[in-house]
């Protein structure tokens, strides 16, 4: 209140403790009358492990509904450029589109980079297939991602505790034990589970076998998050004289290249930036080396976000509507003119001596 005063109907303010007043020509409204939170935000119950997406639980339909719910988790999402082209990418895949580009994409960011939450997107995106043409989240996107031209696509989801690597899982009386298991069980259910079971029983990669799985269910899209981090936990594992980790690693590279020659495939696959996301050892740098390697052979990195795209990124997440844009341009302008006249001695750095920022 020491800050902001009225005078004869007119709002001035001193933002910096200068003793200054900026006086708003024809008064500027405080931002909570202009722009709109969302409701988690206006009510001060966010809570900020919101921010941690679980694509685990989006795929088993639990979890929270920010997430699970294409409706609401749509208007919180940004689509930055990164975003848009991995959409692009893999819309082009699944139509068999002959001119798309890699289909076996690595997304690779330090931790909060927008991995899980481009990988959440995708599956919301793929799940609703022709139908974002119409849909009013998408009309605004659907000219630069490209329209699908498949009804339905299968959608199979792994990430590092989806699958015991020690203990594997039991679903429909079927005790899968790896990621190979997990993917044909996901895609085609049992019977293309049947393809790859005594493989998946010994914990063995499949060798020329995938693409018969991929030739059942295209078009296919496959999100992997966290693999380095499965893979470590997947070192314990002994098969035989090697372990769990190194026929897991064996198998992306069989993975890539069945994708390579199959139609209407795409896989996703998320990596950690540093070998210091994974653990802090010498296994943890050989794995993340090894899964970079076997990736890079067919695949192409992406990275969702760029610069000066995380304030948007942060902006939709925490307001439903910005409000009247003249207003915000009126108290950009004040605020631009009021630094003019102040003498900073460059403590302002030039890029942020612009109306734009």
């Amino acid at each position: 209140p020491e800050k902001i005063k009225v005078v004869e109907k007119e709002v001035v303010v001193d933002s910096l403790d200068t003793g200054k007043f900026l006086v708003a020509k024809g008064p500027l409204l405080p931002w909570f009358m202009n722009v709109r939170p969302h409701e988690d935000i206006e009510r001060g119950n966010l809570d900020e492990s919101v921010f941690a997406a679980n694509l685990g639980d989006v795929a088993l339909g639990t979890g929270r509904e920010v997430y699970r719910d294409p409706e609401q988790f749509f208007p919180k999402t940004y689509f930055t450029a990164g975003l848009k082209n991995l959409a692009r990418q893999v819309i082009r895949g699944l139509n068999g589109n002959q001119e798309a580009d890699n289909r076996v994409i690595s997304l690779q960011t330090g931790f909060g980079g927008g991995k899980t939450h481009s990988l959440i997107s995708l599956y919301h995106l793929v799940r609703k297939g022709e139908d974002i043409v119409n849909w009013e989240l998408t009309s605004d996107i659907i000219d630069e991602i490209g329209k699908p031209e498949f009804e339905n696509a299968n959608v199979a989801v792994v990430t590092n505790s989806t699958n015991d690597p020690t203990q594997g899982r039991t679903v429909d009386g079927i005790h899968i034990k790896t990621i190979w298991g997990e993917l044909a069980f996901q895609l085609g259910g049992r019977e293309t589970y049947e393809i790859i079971r005594q493989n998946d029983e010994n914990r063995t990669t499949p060798k020329g076998l995938f693409k018969k799985v991929l030739e059942k269910t295209a078009p296919c899209l496959i999100l992997i998050d966290e693999l380095a981090d499965y893979c470590v936990a997947a070192s314990g594992v002994p098969v035989g004289a090697l372990t769990l980790s190194d026929q897991t690693i064996s198998f992306i590279q069989e993975l890539s290249e069945s994708i390579s020659v199959s139609n209407q495939c795409v896989a996703v696959v998320t990596l950690p930036a540093s070998p210091l996301e994974v653990a802090s050892s010498e296994k943890g740098h050989q794995i993340l080396v090894s899964l970079n390697n076997r990736l890079s052979r067919v695949g192409k990195d992406t990275k969702p976000v760029e610069g000066d795209e995380i304030f948007e990124v942060i902006r939709r997440r925490l307001f439903e509507d910005l409000g009247d844009k003249a207003e915000i341009e009126k108290v950009v302008k004040h605020y631009y003119d009021y630094y003019k006249t102040l003498d900073y001695n460059h403590e302002i750095p030039q890029y942020a001596d612009r109306p734009d920022y």
